[in-house]
């Protein structure tokens, strides 16, 4: 008995030792996939890091792609026409995906060139960035053709009546351009304009194709439209109207599943006796109420006879209502409340209003006067006070660079801690501090800036 109780406790014994081999053998495997996947989390992790907080924009003199640390202020230029299966032609606007690995570039036709480029979309696909050495790797995996080098551009003609108003050469362009990108949330959609003429492209970003419907072309209502921004929810889209006399918003009804448009009605700002006209861009309150601003400054022949042109100004859109309210009135010096000089873009954050004024539309475009910032409170969007305006020539904390003219673009980090001012003219690009409303960062010509424009910051929709 004592011997058969000892081989069952010794074969019981050998059963658990084998066990806890199998159970410490368990252990050190466990231990070392958490190991692994610790360190390839860890890995994902630093390379996404290495990716967000990015500001995109194309460097179109000298034909690069510009990536800049929003946090770090760290600023990598990459040449676009090292890459392979780069099709040529100028870069002008960029868009980024949230995460930061894909950017897609519009590229303008160049019929002069040889051989003439098509105006196109080239998709990038970024796989590192060291923000120490400046260095990016990036590679193009596809590009969509938008339209042949020589598609004519359909502008509706329009001729100088006042001489306070003449007619810019840079809007009759005579090659086809595609400008304002905006992404559809909550769906699979990307959009372009294709500005020089009336479509609108939609692209899936899964695919990095068109869409099954390529573009939508809405006539006279898409004509000249710089891009369709879409409120938070995705549902409803603003097109601007970037022209002579164009005094319309259009809205348009989004679908998240095929990424078509149907054309819902249009916003007028002001009425037959009085309107604003020729309008960039729009930014969303939420998903009822928006802003845009008009750049316009006197009548042009397309001016209906006897109509009056209410000059720069910022017009709160109520898309529900289908209804336009001037919120800003022109300001006749730097010094007085208002809009100064013709705004370009406007952006939103803390609370408060930036407009890039960059007064293109007269005969002193590019001049050294004609460059600024102003900033708004519109805690009461209906009653908005004038805090500051930005101008070139003053201290390097409060203002902008001494030869600082034509503020173009303005993008708002995701946090809404700083705002960028683009200018491709005076070859800057202006970080404000949105808290302080201080410059903290200056990028120039020094940095490598040669005509910087189409910024855009991942995890914006425009």
């Amino acid at each position: 008995m004592p011997l058969i109780t000892l081989n069952k406790h010794r074969g019981y014994d050998q059963k658990e030792n084998a066990n806890q081999e199998r159970l410490l053998s368990k252990s050190k495997w466990l231990s070392l996939f958490i190991l692994i996947a610790g360190m390839t989390v860890a890995s994902s992790t630093m390379a996404a890091e290495k990716l967000a907080n990015l500001f995109t924009f194309c460097n179109i003199g000298d034909v690069k792609l510009g990536l800049i640390h929003t946090k770090m202020d760290r600023l990598v230029l990459v040449p676009l026409e090292n890459l392979e299966g780069y099709p040529g032609g100028h870069c002008e606007h960029t868009w980024v995906s949230p995460d930061g690995k894909t950017v897609y570039l519009s590229i303008d036709a160049d019929p002069s060139a040889n051989p003439p480029v098509p105006a196109s979309v080239v998709v990038l696909e970024v796989k590192d960035i060291d923000w120490d050495m400046l260095w990016a790797d990036v590679e193009i995996i596809n590009t969509l053709t938008l339209a042949p080098p020589r598609r004519p551009a359909v502008f509706p003609p329009v001729r100088e009546v006042d001489p306070s108003q003449p007619i810019a050469g840079w809007v009759l362009a005579d090659f086809t351009q595609a400008h304002g990108p905006t992404f559809l949330p909550h769906s699979n959609y990307t959009y372009i304009t294709q500005w020089t003429d009336q479509r609108i492209w939609v692209m899936n970003t899964q695919t990095h194709e068109f869409a099954a419907t390529d573009f939508q072309n809405f006539g006279q209502v898409s004509r000249q439209t710089h891009g369709v921004n879409f409120n938070p929810s995705g549902t409803i889209g603003l097109g601007t109207g970037y022209f002579y006399d164009n005094d319309k918003i259009d809205v348009y009804e989004a679908n998240k599943e095929t990424g078509n448009l149907r054309h819902r009605g249009s916003i007028q700002l002001g009425d037959k006796f009085a309107h604003a006209a020729f309008t960039h861009y729009t930014v969303w309150l939420d998903n009822r109420y928006a802003l845009t601003a008009s750049m316009q400054l006197w009548p042009t022949s397309l001016t209906p006879p006897g109509a009056e042109i209410i000059g720069p100004s910022v017009w709160l859109l109520d898309v529900w209502e289908g209804t336009a309210k001037q919120i800003i009135d022109t300001a006749f010096s730097a010094d007085e409340a208002g809009v100064f000089l013709s705004p370009s873009d406007l952006g939103v954050a803390g609370g408060k209003l930036y407009l890039a004024e960059e007064d293109s539309l007269d005969g002193s475009f590019g001049s050294l006067d004609g460059g600024s910032v102003s900033v708004f409170d519109i805690s009461d969007i209906h009653e908005p006070k004038f805090i500051k305006r930005f101008k070139p020539g003053l201290d390097p904390v409060e203002g902008l660079p001494d030869d600082f003219t034509v503020a173009h673009g303005i993008g708002v980090t995701p946090g809404e801690d700083s705002v960028y001012v683009t200018s491709y003219v005076s070859h800057y690009i202006i970080k404000i501090d949105t808290m302080t409303d201080e410059v903290v960062k200056v990028f120039g010509p020094g940095d490598g800036l040669d005509v910087p424009h189409g910024g855009f910051i991942a995890g914006s929709t425009r």
